[in-house]
């Protein structure tokens, strides 16, 4: 069932299969997805525009997932975070990781979907896309 109300999405990870993957899932579900390829081409796009929601790997070169959370949380706190990885298993949150819930990779893509129409829903918009997301 698509997402009527067209949340975006930015999805951060250094390997574009789980990019593009991701993507042409979420975006089936009706959602508008950015893409970044590392923390600091998504701190570029986040001066431009800041998503509705953001789905970040953990691991990856010149910029973490860790340390592009932390810069998330103190520019846009509201802003739900699903951090992922392929190196934990679980969908507990790991110890130390400031982000709303965990998504190991790999695992039920429907359960990832779920969880981010969850994190929509509840945010701080209630389901209503931010319309102060684009910046001039």
């Amino acid at each position: 069932m698509p997402n009527r109300s067209k949340a975006q999405i930015l999805i951060v990870d250094d390997d574009p299969t789980v990019r593009t993957t991701l993507g042409m899932f979420l975006m089936a579900a009706g959602y508008e997805v950015a893409f970044a390829d590392d923390g600091a081409t998504a701190v570029a796009h986040l001066g431009k525009a800041v998503p509705d929601l953001l789905v970040t790997d953990l691991n990856m070169p010149i910029m973490s997932g860790v340390e592009l959370i932390s810069h998330m949380r103190t520019l846009h706190p509201k802003v739900p975070i699903v951090a992922m990885s392929g190196d934990y298993l679980g969908e507990a949150v790991p110890a130390g990781i400031i982000a709303d819930r965990f998504y190991p990779k790999g695992q039920n893509l429907q359960h990832l979907l779920t969880t981010i129409a969850s994190l929509i829903a509840t945010g701080p918009a209630s389901g209503i896309v931010n319309e102060t997301r684009t910046r001039p």
